[in-house]
């Protein structure tokens, strides 16, 4: 099938634009435009705007009528990338916040924070990733009230690519667009080429904040943002089942470069898993198509040989990291099919920006096409071949859910702190939808288990009410971060070229890999798992110490393990004496995703065993049996 070429509406500039002296704006810049000029307009936009399509020139104009402004991206690449673009901006001054640019701990980290955002400082910009901010909010620095001082500094805020976001991190993103509009009446800016509609909704519903949509206008004579694009549908389900013929495209398409120093061919893959075992694969059997072929899947964190600015390369090798920044002139793109159709787009929006190109798509399943469709109608056709089963009543609810038990952890965390933190922090929080309900819960849930064993308490020591509240407070931590919780450790594995040194996740790693030794500073040495069959992991968790729980499969089978598991567990509990309500336990388990809220205290793999510090900053000491 062949997608034709795409053009928006274009008109003469307005505002900034038209100061800076642009011949011309695209119809949707004027707008954001004229929003962040407006004194009266909606303390919310809305950017609705294709790849490639330009959203980036509109955060000039917010960041120019502001005097302090906060741009946030859901990645530290997609940061450093953006950071470079705003340093060449005229009259821009632009400053990072993330984990390198804060020092020590405490009080100096907190003053860091704050540094950035003072007056004097002369900035106009901090660009910043979402966790640090979840961080502040959800009392990671111990500051009680110093550190959320930093909401109250910043004009206008900008999330782009907002719909990067699963439910539990878009409930963090959405209770921070509430603390800063409730603290300064800031304006904020959502941009994405395929905005999640329910995050939207809970904006104008929730958080009752009234928005103005913005969207990017599709016409026959416009400005063109896109070239034609030839999509070829492939029979396998993944790419690693045509890799073979993939590899021998790579190297005719090698063979027929004449410049190999700006990458023209990108591979998309579903799991980090399916991208390192294409990464060896090349380097194994095709070393003439590996030397020029750059992986960045979000695997090899603190590789510095890994890093794409310090290489040359044709290819690029990558997964959902590619999806958003991928600012490359992409004129070959093998991809898989993501679950939701903003993936899908998102991923097929990085071809065909520049020149003429060609999608390969595996495991897209068989759909009615004709040979020849606009832009407009084929993104319709994959929004209704991939769009979700739940409905835009049932996400909100969820978040609505999320954001409650956010804001109520917020203050419920702070609590045990000696700093009485006023009246501003419970403004901040108590205005959320649910913040009662899931406050009630976790002061239930604590004044339980402070009393279980004592004379006359309701709760028994080793009753099953005592271990299933034990574990729901134990999963309250997944609140305190932004994405949920993980088991990070340092690893050696098989790059392909050489054995790479990174920090990962133990339990996936364990999934595709079998580890072969354990070095002096407790480095994993791992190699790839040549089986497919799943390996036996077992994890334990607070308190269910001596019940231990199968962890082999994938994310959805440990779902469904922890929902097989738990439900019967609050069955057997009995709440009829304390202040526990068991349907809100049972909501906080549903909407609560498992896999991102435990963290096991024990995990048991083979000849090896994993004891888990979950105080302070998680540890993971890793021995043989």
């Amino acid at each position: 099938m062949r997608v034709r070429s795409a053009a928006l509406a274009t008109e003469p500039p307005a505002e900034g634009f038209a100061e800076r002296g642009f011949d011309h704006a695209r119809a949707f810049q004027n707008r954001v435009a004229e929003w962040a000029h407006d004194d009266d307009a909606e303390p919310v936009a809305v950017l609705r705007a294709p790849t490639g399509a330009g959203k980036t020139a509109t955060f000039y104009e917010v960041i120019e009528e502001n005097d302090l402004s906060l741009v946030v991206y859901p990645t530290n690449a997609l940061l450093d990338q953006q950071l470079e673009r705003f340093g060449e901006w005229d009259g821009i001054s632009a400053e990072p916040l993330n984990s390198d640019t804060l020092d020590g701990h405490g009080d100096n980290r907190v003053e860091d924070l704050l540094q950035l955002t003072d007056f004097y400082e002369g900035h106009d910009v901090v660009v910043t990733n979402p966790d640090i901010l979840q961080a502040i909010i959800q009392d990671q620095y111990h500051g009680s009230t110093k550190p959320m001082q930093f909401f109250d500094r910043f004009d206008a805020v900008v999330y782009d690519e907002f719909h990067f976001y699963d439910d539990l991190a878009a409930s963090g993103l959405l209770l921070q667009t509430h603390v800063m509009h409730n603290r300064r009446g800031t304006n904020v800016l959502l941009a994405s080429a395929t905005p999640n509609e329910s995050f939207v909704g809970f904006v104008q519903d929730e958080l009752s904040l009234p928005v103005r949509d913005i969207a990017a206008e599709y016409v026959q004579d416009g400005d063109q943002f896109r070239r034609p694009v030839t999509v070829n549908r492939h029979e396998g389900r993944v790419i690693d089942e045509e890799r073979e013929t993939v590899a021998e495209r790579l190297r005719e398409l090698i063979e027929d470069a004449d410049d190999f120093g700006e990458p023209q061919v990108a591979l998309v893959f579903n799991s980090v898993a399916a991208s390192n075992d294409f990464h060896a694969y090349l380097a194994e059997e095709f070393p003439d198509v590996f030397e020029h072929v750059a992986k960045d899947n979000g695997f090899d964190t603190n590789d510095p040989d890994a890093s794409l600015e310090s290489q040359d390369f044709f290819v690029l090798n990558t997964t959902s990291k590619g999806e958003v920044g991928l600012d490359y002139d992409i004129r070959t793109l093998f991809m898989e099919t993501p679950p939701t159709p903003s993936a899908f787009l998102q991923r097929f929006g990085r071809a065909g920006r520049e020149y003429e190109a060609t999608v390969h798509v595996f495991g897209l399943g068989d759909m009615a096409w004709p040979d020849e469709t606009r832009y407009p109608d084929f993104a319709a056709s994959i929004y209704d071949a991939l769009g979700t089963h739940r409905s835009r009543d049932e996400e909100i609810a969820a978040l609505r859910s999320l954001v409650g038990m956010r804001a109520a952890y917020a203050i419920h965390s702070r609590m045990t702190e000696d700093e009485w933190f006023g009246a501003e922090l419970f403004a901040d929080f108590e205005s959320v939808s649910e913040y009662g309900k899931w406050r009630a819960f976790f002061r239930a849930v604590d004044s339980t288990l402070e009393g279980a064993g004592e004379f006359g308490s309701p709760v028994m020591q080793n009753s099953a009410t005592r271990k299933i509240l034990d574990f729901a407070r134990h999963c309250c931590g997944a609140l305190e971060s932004l994405r949920g919780r993980s088991l990070p450790v340092d690893i050696k594995y098989p790059r392909g070229d050489r054995r790479a040194l990174t920090s990962y996740d133990l339990l996936t790693t364990l999934r595709y890999y079998d580890i072969e030794d354990i070095e002096s500073d407790g480095t994993l040495v791992v190699d790839r798992r040549e089986s497919t069959q799943p390996v036996a992991i077992t994890a334990r968790f607070p308190g269910y110490e001596n019940r231990p729980r199968d962890y082999s499969g994938s994310n959805s089978e440990i779902e469904q393990m922890f929902s097989r598991w738990i439900y019967p567990e609050i069955e057997e509990a009995d709440f009829a004496e304390t202040e526990v309500d068991e349907g809100v336990l049972r909501q906080f388990f549903s909407d609560l995703s498992l896999p991102k809220a435990v963290m096991p205290i024990e995990v048991r793999y083979g000849q090896y065993v994993a004891y888990v510090e979950p105080d302070g900053i998680t540890s993971v000491d890793v021995e043989r049996r």
